[in-house]
């Protein structure tokens, strides 16, 4: 414990004197721009010495650096500081092959070195790889130079907590379940953390996977799915930042609430943040109009009880439903294009002219049906279009001005150009109700931009480098069809089909799935989220079976009858008010929010929570099932669990996600009979 005491001290007086280093760059980068900003100001007001457009160009980049470096320093400043506490988490010793003697390598969530040596070495760093991949014995990993075989001599696991040293464990496991059991039994976090020093090996796997094709995961609740997407972006912009900056990552997130709720871990591993956008921003953008969202639809869903509107969403949520709307985009609405012949005749051309500024219905045709008949329509107008103003010979400029309207005219041969009156005959073909679209119904919105993107394009370029898709089991075949056309570059893409809330998505789905992405299909079978017996729970509730659920006792659930909901409520909140950073009440229904916000008014503090742009940090919220999926509370009440209220298929898929938001007590109340589904358990 002396040594260790002794190394760690020694550590905190590098990170100072690193800190000391960066705090002088810095001034001296604040020196420079300040300097530099005086000199061209003074010249610039010289009648003698008036700035030449070299000069100045040469005074704006020169600037634009010091200030670049005054942020860099910063940023350096602010991680080391909070590095300080915990300035690293493991050690393991490891003795390459035909040497003599083990090396020491200290992991951290950053790299640690002063002019002489290297003290900590950053998770994602390539030697970092041994503490996650392997136990006690022999170990290799990939460096720059080639594979490095050895063997592990000691692997030990630290607990600092304010720049002490509490405790190590020497341990042969990966990670040590004691340290596991420790970071899993905190409060929950309004912000999602950094999870480097309990990363486990199945997840280290995909974080490191070098192969840059698309990667599929299902994943149990609870299995870290999420914190595995970001700790991958953190891994990619740190071992391939000649390939990528954070502007080349793109998270499509599921609600403005869920970015802010994983806003945090990016920074915490020194990176900036990514680039995110929901899809209901990407809707909005493209159709001008108002977007049902996703938790206004499963709150139709479940108080409307529409079976005809739950076939039709089914239906519009398979593999069936694309390859028809696909056919019916390439076959059917393709062929409705009927040319005629195009004359441009200027006042002043000659008579023999006149075949120059001519596009017959002939050539036309043979373009559109024969040369570009594998491409979308936007392309295929696209490429006719240049070929007319290649026979115009047209500037650049003028080639801007002109082009959209020889495109305009171009479309004018199809006797439909609203993707909305596409979209109803498509829909009367396939027998399905044709809605209202003044405001579109969120299972409509894959459909309209694919029609979209297929026959006019996109106005806006998505393009970016590596896309981050979560929660795939809220998005249907329709809508991986639209991501890979927008996104034409490698994907992580995460979900749970057991918690798909609106239909019942089965194994077969998932390979089906991963065919049509051409992905790695990886599934997670081992869950750390919640207690053990909330686990259990939640697995006999859908009939579950397969999964791991880590070895963390809590108390059991309790499934509490009652006369009186109100009074049951508010004692249950009273009675774990001190013990729970973060209870939820998690309802099925927005009018089951409103019924027990009702009950709550004048007697206790809470928010409610409905939508997508608000936050998860309040002690006390009411919400539903589909607002806070994939956020977690140390407590969650869920009540109304009556026969009546949780009896469909649905209904059961609306539970399990419930239950497994929490992850230390879970209560359930009902007035009557309980459902079905609590008989189970």
């Amino acid at each position: 414990m002396k040594e260790e005491k002794k190394y760690l001290e020694k550590v905190e007086k590098v990170i100072d004197e690193n800190i000391k280093t960066f705090e002088k760059n810095r001034e001296e980068a604040k020196k420079l721009s300040t300097t530099l900003l005086n000199e061209r100001a003074e010249n610039f007001y010289m009648i003698d010495n008036e700035l030449s457009a070299s000069d100045s160009a040469y005074y704006i980049n020169k600037i634009d650096d010091a200030d670049a470096m005054v942020e860099i320093m910063s940023k350096k400043i602010d991680l080391f500081n909070k590095i300080k506490d915990r300035p690293y988490f493991a050690r393991i010793d490891f003795k390459e092959k035909n040497l003599d003697k083990s090396n020491k390598f200290y992991i951290g969530l950053h790299y640690i070195a002063d002019n002489e040596k290297s003290y900590v070495y950053d998770w994602r760093a390539p030697i970092s790889s041994l503490y996650y991949n392997f136990d006690e014995g022999k170990a290799d990993y990939d460096s720059p130079e080639g594979k490095i075989e050895g063997e592990i001599t000691l692997k030990r696991q630290y607990n600092i907590e304010n720049g002490q040293l509490k405790y190590y464990i020497n341990t042969k496991e990966t990670i040590n379940d004691e340290i596991l059991q420790e970071v899993l039994s905190k409060h929950a976090s309004p912000k999602m953390r950094q999870i480097v020093s309990t990363i486990q090996k199945e997840q280290n796997a995909i974080i490191r996977e070098e192969n840059f094709h698309t990667i599929l995961v299902q994943g149990v609740a609870g299995s870290g799915k999420t914190s595995i997407a970001l700790h991958r972006a953190g891994y990619l912009l740190y071992n391939h930042r000649n390939d990528f900056i954070s502007s080349d990552v793109l998270i499509l997130s599921p609600s403005n609430l869920f970015s802010d709720y994983v806003s945090d871990v990016l920074p915490e591993l020194g990176e900036d943040n990514v680039i995110e956008m929901t899809f209901s921003h990407i809707a909005r953008t493209e159709l001008k109009r108002p977007v049902q969202s996703r938790e206004e639809l499963m709150d139709e869903i479940y108080k409307s009880k529409n079976q005809k509107r739950l076939n039709e969403i089914a239906y519009k949520s398979s593999f069936d439903y694309l390859d028809a709307l696909i056919k019916f985009l390439n076959e059917t609405f393709a062929a409705v294009f009927t040319a005629k012949d195009m004359v441009f005749k200027p006042s002043d051309a000659k008579e023999d002219s006149y075949n120059a500024f001519s596009f017959s219905k002939e050539e036309m045709d043979k373009l559109y049906f024969q040369s570009f008949a594998s491409l979308p329509i936007n392309k295929r107008i696209e490429y006719m279009s240049e070929i007319l103003i290649e026979r115009f010979g047209l500037s650049p400029k003028e080639t801007a001005l002109i082009k959209p309207r020889f495109t305009s005219m171009l479309y004018r041969f199809f006797p439909i150009s609203d993707i909305y009156k596409i979209c109803e005959i498509f829909y009367s073909r396939q027998g399905l109700s044709i809605p209202d679209f003044d405001k579109i119904a969120y299972e409509d919105v894959a459909t309209l931009l694919t029609i979209k993107q297929f026959v006019f394009g996109l106005n806006r370029n998505f393009s970016t480098k590596y896309v981050i898709i979560d929660e795939m089991q809220d998005f249907t075949p329709t809508h991986f069809y639209l991501f890979n056309k927008i996104w034409d570059c490698p994907k992580i893409i995460l979900g749970d089909i057991n918690q798909c809330i609106e239909k019942t998505l089965s194994k077969k789905y998932l390979l089906q799935l991963s065919r049509f992405l051409k992905a790695k299909l990886i599934v997670l079978n081992k869950t750390y989220r919640s207690t053990r017996q909330i686990s259990l729970l939640s697995q006999k509730i859908i009939g579950l079976k397969g999964v791991i659920n880590m070895n963390r006792d809590g108390e059991e659930p309790s499934i509490i009858k009652t006369n009186d909901t109100e009074k049951t409520l508010l004692k249950l909140i009273d009675d774990n008010r001190q013990k729970y950073q973060h209870t939820a009440i998690v309802c099925k229904t927005s009018d089951e929010v409103k019924k027990i916000a009702k009950m709550l008014d004048g007697k206790e503090k809470f928010e409610i929570i409905l939508g997508s742009d608000y936050s998860f940090d309040f002690p006390l919220i009411i919400t539903t099932s589909a607002t806070s999926k994939g956020i977690e509370f140390d407590h969650v009440i869920i009540p109304f669990v009556d026969k009546n209220n949780y009896r469909s298929e649905l209904d059961k898929n609306m539970l399990y996600v419930a239950t497994t938001r929490a992850l230390h007590q879970l209560e359930f109340i009902y007035e009557g009979q309980k459902s079905k589904f609590l008989k189970k358990v």
